[in-house]
């Protein structure tokens, strides 16, 4: 499967057999633009764009007065149900894979090969007197954690209430913000939305219970603490 087509890089894509027909969808970005459209219907699974890098038709969510987190949530969006339509492409995960090719896709933006190893964290108010509830991950490579970093902000309840409200959606909000520091992120970072605090550091633990970690080099900043 093609990685860019015109000049857009193909964030997700899905192709499949219906029929005896192939029919597919693309979710793309170029310069923090967005793009949700359809593949050509055809006979294989490398005919669903044309001899340039064409496809059958799209929507563009480019508008400047939007910021680009919520741009790729309209497209997200469109990408979802356009795979309903489009042959056997959707399934039960499909939607969390989307939300997951779109956080992988940020987390590798800005190259993170020679930053030290990071831990994600999320911290959000618990019930009274029990206190913070915190989730994150163990120490990882640097685009791992802020892969985490986003996840996790995809999962709070606090941030799915702030993109449905439009003020929050505007260019220069809090939330605008808030994506732009974890999105450009090079190295620690700490953001808030709506009193959900989230955080990369050179700080944390390892797992060494985790067979796949234990076998990628660790590069741990000098001045780590554990326990975090």
């Amino acid at each position: 499967m093609r990685t860019e087509v015109q000049g857009w890089k193909l964030v997700q894509a899905r192709r499949s057999k219906w029929r005896g027909k192939y029919d597919g969808v693309l979710l793309g970005e170029r310069d923090g633009e967005w793009v949700a459209g359809r593949m050509f219907t055809g006979t294989s699974m490398r005919d669903g764009f044309g001899e340039n890098g064409e496809w059958w038709y799209a929507t563009y969510y480019d508008l400047t007065t939007e910021h680009e987190a919520y741009r790729a949530l309209r497209a997200v969006r469109e990408y979802i149900r356009l795979s309903k339509d489009a042959a056997d492409c959707w399934d039960g995960l499909f939607d969390q894979r989307a939300g997951e090719a779109i956080d992988r896709h940020w987390a590798q933006r800005v190259p993170l090969d020679e930053v030290h190893d990071m831990s994600a964290l999320w911290v959000r108010p618990g019930l009274p007197g029990v206190g913070d509830i915190r989730s994150g991950s163990y120490m990882l490579p640097a685009v791992e954690a802020k892969y985490d970093l986003l996840q996790l902000m995809r999962r709070s309840y606090r941030v799915g209430e702030a993109f449905r409200d439009s003020k929050q959606c505007k260019t220069g909000s809090a939330l605008h913000k808030a994506y732009e520091a974890a999105i450009s992120a090079a190295g620690p970072v700490r953001l808030t939305v709506d009193g959900d605090h989230f955080s990369l550091s050179y700080d944390g633990s390892y797992n060494d219970g985790d067979e796949h970690w234990i076998r990628t080099r660790r590069k741990p900043h000098p001045d780590r603490k554990t326990g975090i």
